[in-house]
């Protein structure tokens, strides 16, 4: 077998693993409103540990299109979705509750 063409098969294959396997995604910003906003979820997902049941979309204006995994606990929506809410950098929150499950609750 050629190593040189089967190295990067298996680094493409382990990429597309690892991407479909996840329970999160994003979006990145391109506008300075979008980039504060951005930085404002970041420090809050982190706060969280929620980057496993989160996907987000920034909207170049600096709002936050949030999708939590369907079976995050209300409890913890609610806080997050407070604290995302009150944060001066983000200009606008759209939250869902319809992500796929993500098995840690």
């Amino acid at each position: 077998m050629n190593t040189r063409f089967s190295l990067p098969i298996l680094i493409f294959i382990v990429a597309l693993t690892l991407a479909l396997t996840g329970c999160a995604t994003t979006s990145h910003a391109t506008t300075p409103e979008a980039r504060a906003s951005e930085d404002a979820l970041s420090h809050i997902l982190f706060d969280y540990d929620a980057d496993a049941f989160t996907a987000y979309n920034m909207r170049r204006n600096g709002r936050v299109d949030i999708t939590f995994a369907r079976d995050v606990p209300d409890g913890l929506y609610s806080e997050m979705m407070d604290d995302l809410r009150a944060h001066p950098d983000i200009r606008g929150v759209h939250s869902a509750r319809t992500g796929p499950a993500c098995g840690l609750f």
